[in-house]
């Protein structure tokens, strides 16, 4: 790979990152629930002096350090992770920073009470964004976000395939936002989890899956040639799992 090709697809794959920090904040400030992946994370900054960003960021990190117990744990050595474990540390920078930027943009142009309609639109648009940025995330291959990372760290040390162990991922942390929130209202209330959240579980892959054939066609750009290469859906999590790529949750990731 050539160094303007690798340049252009660090570029493509922060610009997706850009991408899916905004969709987290559209998603979330619709206030019907958030991405699972936020879930915790959300619940967190409702009862504390954090914002979505920092609770993000300081999770983010939590992830990072995990990711680096468990490939010390595995089989795998962890000089051969070195690379891809640095470059999610601007990531989770970038990332972060974007939620706040963007939920700050959404105060500032919309009213304090949005209609319900306003919030579905918020879900809808944000998911689709979501499953772009993870398409073009996918297309870059050159980093994973952490959440991403993670999973692929861990799967194989429960000798269980990607898509199984993202999958209760996202249950854990939804539930884990159930129970705190129930715990932080003294069980009066349950936060960060609603008809959005599962809006957002159940239509990110799909899009993801609809999205990754046209990001494809980004390829040859990024290689500087005219011939045509397509990246098949059905190996989108293959292509995060086997290559250091990023999944819907994603993410979307995300």
């Amino acid at each position: 790979m050539s160094k303007s090709e690798l340049f252009k697809r660090y570029v493509l794959f922060f610009f997706s990152v850009v991408l899916q920090g905004t969709a987290i904040a559209c998603i979330t400030f619709a206030k019907i629930g958030t991405t699972p992946i936020s879930s915790t994370n959300y619940v967190l900054s409702l009862h504390s002096t954090f914002t979505l960003g920092d609770t993000t960021f300081i999770f983010n990190i939590l992830l990072i350090v995990l990711q680096i117990m468990f490939i010390c744990i595995g089989s795998e050595k962890l000089k051969d992770h070195i690379s891809k474990l640095v470059m999610q540390i601007p990531v989770c920078f970038v990332f972060s920073f974007m939620i706040d930027i963007s939920t700050d943009v959404l105060v500032f142009i919309l009213p304090t009470e949005i209609s319900y309609f306003t919030s579905w639109f918020l879900v809808v648009f944000g998911t689709g964004l979501l499953a772009l940025a993870v398409s073009l995330s996918v297309t870059a291959n050159v980093a994973m976000v952490p959440g991403e990372y993670f999973i692929k760290v861990f799967h194989p040390i429960v000798k269980k395939s990607f898509s199984f162990v993202k999958t209760f991922f996202d249950i854990f942390l939804v539930t884990s936002a159930v129970i705190l929130s129930l715990f932080l209202t003294e069980f009066s209330a349950i936060e960060g989890v609603r008809e959005g959240t599962l809006f957002a579980a159940l239509c990110t892959g799909p899009t993801v899956h609809f999205f990754i054939p046209l990001c494809a066609k980004l390829i040859p750009y990024l290689k500087g040639s005219t011939s045509v290469e397509t990246v098949s859906s059905d190996n989108t999590h293959e292509a995060q799992e086997n290559k250091a790529e990023a999944t819907v949750s994603d993410n979307n990731k995300n």
